[in-house]
């Protein structure tokens, strides 16, 4: 009845119970409803999806409510559950906003369409659970039904904003609830409760018979939940009399999968508070034919007993195979003959389960077979050692030694087995190995293994069982079916479709793969199962097998196949890793257009060569040349220009991350100037290869390293072009080119000897690649080395008079002295107190990020500047800046905030981040994806609800941690009012925060100044961080920071004042010996009142001491 007011009303209906309705996008029962439900949803649409399910086990239940989570927020969902007597549906109850339960006819009816009603008004997920069986059918008016559910939208009286979500929901169900009364003609309460003189109550979830309810005995009280989320909290509370002194919360299944159900934990939570507490009781409400009978024995009831009857369950009963799908396990067992097994036989159900047919169970069953056939090796093994000495015969010993060399045939195994064990039992062998063998017979022989897929009664969640199977490396053969014809090929998903399942085996490298389809080539089909099961590993066999029910006549599958192999949409074909070509394309139309393709393109023929050589402008594209020339052509004329000023030229390259590199080269050129040379610089991709076989400078590299080895983002498709020429032979590509390398790297980053080779990979094979295309090296190949006194300096103070001698200017007296680099120091210095030209930079349109000089002041503002890493490499190639964006941290001292706060944090993450905010370690929220458009009004949100994000980064004392003491409330608030105090104190005294972020003004210009009391115009070498402890706890990790304080408490609890620690810091860079971890010291101990001033006396000696040259160790 569900499922057919549920195909009436809605636009798109999930049938897994096979209802029988015209229009429905009908699924297996096994397959996975949740999965197919998300692919049906269209959000923020009047688009109303339901679907219908009956699952047959409570791990079903669980795996639906798991997927439910996917289903995209303000979605019109309605998923109807019908539950028999042994399902357990609490996984589901919670998934959902509403979730209404009915347990009769006319109750199922009516909650079909108020499900529906509240998941099309209210754009959300509804769940309506239902007994099967509930006795007879109502007629459904189809007409009625979509008039009701889709009738105009009504709105509820306003809530107030102290309400919460619940009471919005409730008075949503109130509204839906008296539509379908307005429908119906019945009136529909979430919540029903009778009896009198209460001294037991029963909390039943639905509605109970009408036998039953009017039977009811004085003293006993009946609570009939319908609506069980949301909670009904105090509602539920009120149902129950405060005269009962036992409430026996009811549950319809047998087999619970845990031991209170979500009904129980409600009415315990509603009861909670109350004076004199009612014993608090479980139990199961089975088939109750005898009112009388249940009543007499509620004063014996003890807590998980049963109330009526339950149903016995009988054994499971297999499912039904389609008659087509037979075609195939057909020629399975004429193959194999008595080698042929079904791991996932249908007939097991009846001795297992109904999981015995899924992939997964059956891979876990095959995994046991083979660990016993492993035992069972070893056990012949070890009685073929014994020898004589276990007692055994010439006879046996000859036929341990022939089974154990045949083991692994098919054919000889199973008679060699044969006769051992006739040989065994014969001679009676008092030895352990015999006895092993002989209980592990059966394995003696090679069965030819098989997990059969198919949607109608072997459905793969998740494609779990293939996954594993591909990753275990198991013996194990899987044939997979796609039984979707080709005529449907456009209404299927096509991510979804099992044929997919090849590449990613392919990809897997040691697992058998083949494509079949028994209506277009049956000796193809033979092959590939005969070569599937002689694989040593996994082999899996895709089976098209297209029809739409049982009905579906062969010749309708025979002309379906033909249609889907000719047109390319099924190919076939085999994949053997075992051999030289592992590919073989058995598709004979796909084969004739390839070779009519290659024949009409008389160029390609060159493809037929066994090593094809390609002049490169076959393989290049005409457009980026295009584009390369007259780029070339522009650079040749101002290289013209400049030479007739400046010496001879010189190209710098350079290749660099995190811009130490670039650095390097910038510093090379402009020594290269000084000297007279016309040098300008590039980075490595901007300069295509076909440049550099023609370039007439001497090119200089510059290069760093990445990640394993690899080179720098910048110079990556060089590499590429460069390693594509040296596998083409391509050596006299760069035969006019003259060059010199320069690599950086760390010789400790890659510890193991085995991972030396890593150590400044890219420079070197530069150098040497080069060298293969006959470039001509003018200089050695220099190395900087991290791990150097000077880090990498040592290495190109040796390597650039190299190149200077090879250029022909080691004699040119110039002097030495270069404009310093420019620092953080520099930019503190000229920042105007913070200021910059972020509020200039905050304007321009132009690009997403800031000034470089900007992007270090932005973090004493609490902002870092980022970048999409994964677009990074697209963005570039499109000639686009990268996908900038910021990080927003907040001060928060003590990580102590307001509900109102919280949920303000929430809609700023939303409105202008990336709809999630994290939590950090130095208890504040960080905001990320926050783009420069939206920098200001981040802050000014955040602002508006108390905080600020000033000092929460940069050279300035960090976010004030506190321990959370919940059970010394007292205490805590005493320390926290202290962190928060010294939060405030350490502030930055400058107003540029307030004047950028939140536009106010200097009222008097330029008559008043900022200045800086604590920090001075220089701020602090590094970053400062504070954290407060409360004994015995350490949950702020006090001794890793720069400053502690450990509260000390009198014996009445109250704050006396704090030991103080300095000198922690755990920051450590990775392979950079000069830094390494601290624990703080503890220097003594002080009152509050003079904690602030000891604080700001340490904070003085470290801006005064600190080492600004490096910050590493400031």
């Amino acid at each position: 009845m569900a499922s057919h007011i549920a195909h009436a009303v809605s636009d798109v209906f999930v049938d897994a119970q096979n209802s029988g309705l015209d229009g429905a996008y009908t699924i297996s029962p096994h397959a996975d409803v949740a999965s197919r439900l998300v692919d049906q949803i269209k959000p923020d649409t009047d688009t109303l999806v339901s679907a219908a399910v009956s699952p047959d086990s409570t791990t079903v239940v669980a795996q639906i409510a798991a997927g439910l989570s996917r289903i995209p927020a303000r979605s019109a969902v309605v998923l109807h559950v019908g539950l028999g007597p042994n399902i357990d549906a609490s996984p589901l109850i919670g998934s959902a906003t509403y979730t209404l339960y009915s347990s009769t006819s006319t109750q199922i009816h009516d909650h079909a369409l108020l499900a529906s009603r509240l998941a099309w008004t209210n754009q959300t997920l509804v769940i309506h659970l239902y007994a099967l069986g509930s006795g007879e059918d109502l007629p459904a008016d189809a007409e009625l039904a979509r008039r009701m559910v889709r009738a105009e939208r009504r709105l509820f009286s306003p809530v107030s904003s102290d309400e919460g979500s619940s009471e919005i929901a409730l008075k949503a169900y109130q509204t839906a609830a008296a539509e379908t009364l307005a429908a119906v003609r019945r009136i529909q309460v979430p919540i029903h409760s009778a009896g009198q003189d209460v001294h037991t109550v029963l909390v039943i979830p639905g509605t109970v018979s009408a036998l039953l309810s009017s039977s009811l005995r004085q003293g006993v009280g009946l609570v009939e939940v319908s609506l069980l989320r949301p909670v009904l909290g105090s509602k539920l509370g009120s149902a129950i009399p405060a005269s009962a002194n036992r409430v026996i919360v009811l549950d319809r299944a047998g087999n619970r999968s845990t031991k209170w159900t979500p009904l129980y934990l409600d009415v315990a939570e509603a009861l909670e508070g109350r004076e004199n507490q009612p014993k608090l009781l479980s139990g199961t409400l089975g088939d109750v034919q005898d009112p009388n009978a249940l009543f007499d024995s509620l004063d014996s009831f003890e807590d998980g007993g049963v109330l009526g009857t339950l149903p016995e369950a009988g054994p499971a009963q297999p499912p039904h195979v389609p008659k087509h799908e037979a075609s195939y396990t057909k020629i399975l067992e004429s193959v194999f003959g008595d080698r042929f097994v079904v791991a996932n036989d249908p007939k097991l159900v009846s001795s297992k389960g109904p999981a015995a047919t899924r992939p997964e169970f059956a891979l876990g069953t095959v995994q046991a077979q083979l660990d016993a056939r492993t035992r069972l090796v070893g056990a012949v093994q070890s009685l073929l050692n014994a020898g004589s000495k276990a007692g055994i015969s010439p006879e046996l010993h000859t036929a341990l030694a022939n089974w154990s060399l045949k083991r692994d045939d098919p054919k000889a195994s199973a008679s060699t087995g044969q006769a051992l064990l006739e040989l065994l039992k014969a001679e009676n062998v008092q030895h352990p190995a015999a006895s092993e063998i002989i209980s592990l017979s059966e394995h003696l022989s090679l069965p030819s293994r098989w997990i059969i897929g198919s949607d109608a009664w072997s459905y793969d969640l998740g494609a779990s069982g293939l996954h594993h199977a591909i990753a275990s490396g198991l013996n194990i053969n899987l044939l997979l079916l796609d039984t979707v014809p080709y005529s449907q090929r456009d209404a299927v998903d096509p991510s979804r479709r099992k044929k997919d399942a090849g590449l990613y085996a392919m990809n897997h490298g040691d697992v058998y793969v083949a494509s079949i389809a028994i209506y277009s080539s049956y000796s193809q089909v033979i092959q590939a199962l005969v070569e599937a099961d002689a694989h040593s590993g996994p082999s899996i066999v895709l089976a098209y097998l297209p029809y739409q029910s049982e009905s579906t006549p062969a010749l309708s599958v025979l002309q379906d196949t033909k249609r889907a192999v000719d047109a390319g949409y099924w190919p076939l074909y085999r994949w053997d890793p075992s051999k030289p070509e592992p590919f073989s394309l058995d598709s004979a139309a796909i084969k004739e257009e390839l070779q009519t393709f290659l024949d009409q393109q008389n160029h390609l023929s060159v493809l037929a060569n066994a090593t094809p050589k390609l002049a490169r402008e076959l393989v290049g594209s005409l457009g980026e040349d295009l584009k390369a020339a007259r780029k070339k052509q522009a650079q040749a004329s101002y290289d013209a220009l400049l030479n007739s000023l400046d010496g001879p030229p010189v190209l710098v390259l350079y290749a660099s991350d995190g811009g130490n590199a670039e650095k390097i080269a910038k510093r090379l050129t402009q020594r290269a100037q000084t000297r007279g040379l016309a040098a300008r610089i590039q980075s490595l991709d901007s300069v295509p290869l076909s440049e550099l076989a023609t370039e007439d400078a001497h090119v200089l590299f510059v290069t760093s390293t990445a990640g394993q080895g690899e080179p720098p983002q910048n110079a990556r498709e060089t590499f590429k072009a460069i390693n594509a020429a040296v596998a083409r032979s391509e050596s006299t590509l760069l035969a006019n080119l003259k060059y010199a390398v320069f690599g950086m790297g760390d010789s400790h980053y890659w510890p193991r000897p085995e991972d030396a080779h890593y150590y400044n990979k890219p420079g070197k094979d530069l150098d040497a690649r080069l060298a293969e295309l006959g470039a001509n090296r003018v200089a050695a190949l220099g190395l900087g080395d991290d791990q150097d006194a000077d880090g990498p300096q040592t290495g190109y103070k040796a390597w650039e008079p190299l190149v200077w001698k090879a250029l022909g200017v080691d004699g040119v007296s110039v002097p030495e002295a270069e404009p310093e680099p420019v620092t953080n120091e520099n930019i503190k210095i000229a920042s105007n107190y913070l200021r910059g030209t972020i509020a200039e930079g905050l304007l321009d349109t132009s690009t997403g990020t800031l000034a470089p000089s900007d992007a270090q002041l932005t973090k004493f503002h609490g902002i870092y500047g980022q970048d999409d890493r994964d677009v990074r490499d697209e963005r570039l190639a499109a000639g686009l800046e990268p996908a900038y964006s910021f990080m927003i941290r907040v001060r928060m001292p003590g990580g102590v905030c307001t509900p109102q706060q919280w949920l303000a944090m929430s809609q700023i993450a939303d409105e202008h981040g990336i709809g999630t905010f994290k939590l950090t370690t130095r208890q504040t929220f960080q905001f990320h994806g926050v783009i420069k458009r939206h920098l200001k009004p981040t802050i000014q949100a955040i602002n508006r609800v108390l905080l600020d994000t000033l000092a929460a980064c940069g050279d300035v004392n960090r976010n004030v941690l506190c321990s959370s003491m919940p059970s010394m409330s007292h205490l805590h608030g005493q320390v926290y009012q202290f962190a928060k105090n010294l939060s405030e104190s350490l502030l930055p005294q400058t107003s540029a925060y307030h004047e950028i972020w939140l536009d106010k003004k200097l009222v008097a210009g330029e008559a008043v100044k900022d200045f800086e009391p604590m920090y001075g115009k220089y701020y602090l070498p590094r970053k400062f961080k504070i954290a407060v402890a409360v004994p015995p706890d350490n949950d702020v990790d006090l001794f890793a920071n720069d400053l502690g304080f450990i509260a000390i408490a009198s014996p009445e609890g109250s704050l006396t004042g704090f030991n103080v620690t300095v000198g922690g810091g755990m920051g450590v860079t990775h392979s950079n010996k000069k830094t390494y971890p601290r624990a703080a010291d503890v220097i003594g101990f002080c009152t509050p009142e003079q904690a602030m001033d000891v604080a700001r006396e340490v904070v003085i000696v470290q801006r005064d001491n600190g080492n600004r040259k490096d910050r590493k160790v400031g």
